[in-house]
């Protein structure tokens, strides 16, 4: 059987890279599969956007990616383009959209948000009335995606929403591994605050298209959110104070002066 470990939005965060690094390695996986987001958020993005390029066999491109190499908006992405190589500027602007590939014979497709963009963000939390077109719309082959073939996937397995879940409707499955960074899962036991942050490991025969064994699995493990918190503070980053808090307290802040930011700028968005 093999193992894949899936990973997506580390943010900058490389106190939890190397955490999630550790654990897979030590599990014995040698493939892991970067949904994107390896920027923004936090205070070492040179130093995640290296690891990732040499330990995972495929990096997709998030909307962080984007907008930092691609699309500046505000003083926080040009802060992270100048902190990247040039070379590393010009690997992720030839980063996929998606990638597909088959597992026990199904087929799985990867991408950051949705098949549309990088940057869509659907509530799939919310099961209201339109949870089924939402669900159904992530599984449409459309003209942004790579590697796609003509049959629709059976799996699609996206990141960008920081939440880890599975959900299946008849035939099709969407799955979300949950995020590296910025995960918002800070729990108190006896007293002690722990970080979590997730992944995804999918086991089974790589590559085979004859229906077998397959598992999904997710990982949550811990890492020094103390000490990540203290490299935010302690960098020249944009808006440390509130990176800071996010990663300390577990709670997002609010990013609307952000969003005036980017419009002061002649820029008109509201994802960044």
């Amino acid at each position: 059987m093999d193992k894949v470990a899936i990973i997506s939005d580390i943010h900058g965060n490389y106190t939890a890279l190397k955490a999630a690094i550790e654990n897979i390695e030590k599990r014995g996986i040698k493939k892991i599969f970067c949904l994107g987001d390896m920027l923004v958020k936090c205070s070492e993005p040179k130093e995640c956007v290296s690891t990732i390029l040499e330990k995972c066999e495929v990096v997709l491109q998030g909307n962080c990616e984007r907008r930092v190499v691609i699309d500046p908006l505000i003083k926080e992405h040009f802060w992270n383009r100048d902190a990247l190589s040039k070379e590393q500027i010009d690997k992720i602007k030839k980063l996929p959209f998606s990638y597909d590939f088959y597992m026990s014979g199904y087929k799985i497709r990867l991408m950051h948000a949705s098949p549309n963009s990088v940057h869509e963000k659907a509530k799939y939390w919310d099961f209201d009335e339109n949870f089924e077109d939402r669900f159904t719309h992530m599984f449409d082959n459309t003209e942004y995606l790579n590697n796609i073939g003509e049959e629709e996937p059976d799996i699609v397995v996206f990141g960008h929403i920081h939440k880890h879940f599975l959900y299946r409707i008849k035939n099709k499955m969407i799955i979300n591994p949950g995020s590296i960074s910025n995960s918002s899962e800070l729990l108190t036991v006896n007293d002690d605050k722990i970080c979590y942050g997730s992944y995804l490991i999918i086991e089974g025969e790589l590559n085979s298209k004859d229906i077998s064994e397959i598992t999904y699995k997710f990982v949550k493990f811990t890492y020094d959110y103390i000490k990540e918190a203290s490299n935010i503070l302690n960098s020249d980053m944009p808006n440390k104070e509130e990176a800071y808090e996010e990663i300390y307290s577990g709670k997002y802040f609010n990013r609307k002066r952000l969003n005036e930011e980017a419009r002061k700028n002649g820029k008109n968005s509201n994802n960044i």
